[in-house]
């Protein structure tokens, strides 16, 4: 396939998370690229930071980054429009007001909540993006809840859990599908937070499906049921809109790719973080923001080479599911440090201060 059809290969890259975000950063300083984003946001997120916000420890403008000069600064045109749907075989893609042709498309929408179908759901507070993190934090600020209900205890359950515990007066239950918290990390992890949530006074509830979320309270699917005054859904993400609507390789939903990052059986089409299943030499790339930067990094790289037309080199799965990476905020300043079946076995001021550090400088950098 003849990838360049212009002086420039035109780069367009959907979505302006972190993925997005440091893709445009790294292939600004490459030769021979021009970059074009497609987001219909103004400003870059860090989401790690959400529930450092619904805490009440930092304000919006700490976890969050215009757009608009960030991209001047890069070199690269940024479209707030929202992407609809690609033409292959024309490489154009359709937006809600516009259309653009590319030379390589990167496909990097991220995720959206996962609700899984459950009846209620869709009306709990979630915090997956800015504005419904907002929302959460109002709400808490105004109606002061007694009882608040956290389902899911993946990192961001647990965090976010931590930080409503600190607040006087509020009895917090966490509650996992799963028979263990952090399900997806190791034994020794989910101990530990075990550990550390009781001792915080948070009522833990493993082993519970919901089966209905209503005012009031939740429904499990054994009967019982737990009351509440506001419920926070954080249990799972499933791709976003556009890549349920794309014909492309996939598996469990999301994009598949090969060793390069490319979508399978596409020279002209990448994608990486949250919306691609990312799978190399037996290792499953996690789907976290330390793994969603170096892997923008890699395909900077790689897009660098085509331009040139250099080969592209295959990428090496950093943080993968067999051998996680998490540093988990746990409230009061403090935070736990997991990589592998290995964890910190007391939470740590300092590895709470090298986190609020990785994440904050992860927003400064698009200032």
């Amino acid at each position: 396939m003849d990838l360049k059809r212009r002086d420039l290969l035109r780069v367009v890259v959907v979505g302006g998370g972190i993925g997005g975000a440091e893709l445009l950063r790294n292939a600004a300083t490459k030769e021979g690229l021009e970059l074009v984003l497609v987001e219909p946001k103004d400003r870059i997120e860090c989401q790690a930071l959400y529930p450092d916000y619904l805490g009440g420890e930092i304000g919006v403008e700490e976890m969050t980054a215009p757009l608009d000069p960030f991209c001047r600064r890069m070199g690269a045109a940024h479209l707030r429009d929202r992407a609809l749907r690609v033409d292959f075989a024309d490489r154009r893609v359709t937006c809600e007001k516009n259309d653009l042709d590319y030379d390589i498309l990167v496909l990097v929408p991220g995720a959206v909540q996962n609700y899984f179908g459950v009846e209620g759901a869709e009306k709990a507070f979630t915090i997956n993006t800015l504005e419904e993190t907002v929302r959460a934090r109002r709400f808490i600020e105004r109606a002061r809840p007694e009882r608040i209900a956290v389902i899911g205890s993946g990192p961001t359950g647990v965090e976010t859990v931590c930080f409503l515990a600190a607040r006087p007066g509020s009895k917090i239950s966490i509650v996992e599908m799963m028979d263990r918290l952090l399900p997806t990390l190791s034994k020794n992890s989910s101990i530990l937070m075990e550990k550390i949530l009781s001792g915080k006074g948070v009522e833990v509830l493993t082993g519970k499906r919901v089966s209905s979320i209503r005012e009031g309270g939740v429904a499990f699917a054994d009967g019982t049921s737990l009351d509440c005054e506001m419920t926070i859904w954080t249990a799972g993400i499933r791709p976003a809109p556009l890549i349920e609507g794309l014909d492309l390789p996939k598996k469990k939903g999301w994009l598949l790719t090969d060793q390069y990052l490319r979508v399978q059986g596409r020279e002209d089409v990448f994608a990486f973080g949250d919306g691609a299943w990312i799978e190399i030499d037996g290792k499953l790339a996690t789907k976290t923001g330390m793994e969603a930067e170096i892997q923008a990094k890699h395909t900077a790289r790689n897009l660098a080479r085509l331009a040139r037309g250099a080969p592209l080199k295959p990428y090496s799965v950093r943080a993968s599911t067999d051998s996680p990476v998490a540093l988990i905020s746990t409230g009061c300043g403090c935070a736990v440090g997991i990589y592998g079946d290995l964890c910190v076995p007391i939470p740590k001021r300092i590895i709470y201060t090298f986190k609020s550090w990785i994440d904050k400088s992860f927003v400064k950098r698009f200032k």
